[in-house]
């Protein structure tokens, strides 16, 4: 995974080369959550680290008797994304509240 403020730091500190392969700059380590992670455990994630990727477990059947597992990725959630949705929650909430009180 890169991102753009790593890129950019890294570039700035001339610890990579506009030149340099994009492998210089990979995050190496980074954590996973499942669909069933609450938002509380993401925030507590998302305090540390600046994305997390949402990984799911994929069944393959080579045939009839072997059933592999893959994690695949289908996600990926930044510190902005979380409060996207916190806000946007917020505003349906409000306006649910809202509707529901005129029809009164």
């Amino acid at each position: 995974m890169v991102t753009m403020g790593n890129l950019m730091s890294r570039l700035i500190n001339t610890k990579a080369l506009p030149t340099d392969c994009v492998e210089k700059v990979l995050y190496r380590q980074f954590r996973k959550i499942k669909l069933d992670t609450n938002l509380g455990r993401l925030s507590r994630i998302l305090d540390k680290d600046h994305f997390v990727l949402v990984v799911h477990s994929q069944r393959l059947y080579s045939n009839k008797d072997v059933v592999n597992s893959r994690e695949v990725i289908i996600g990926i959630v930044t510190p902005i994304d979380l409060l996207n949705f916190i806000t946007h929650s917020q505003d349906d909430k409000h306006k649910s509240v809202s509707s529901s009180e005129e029809s009164a």
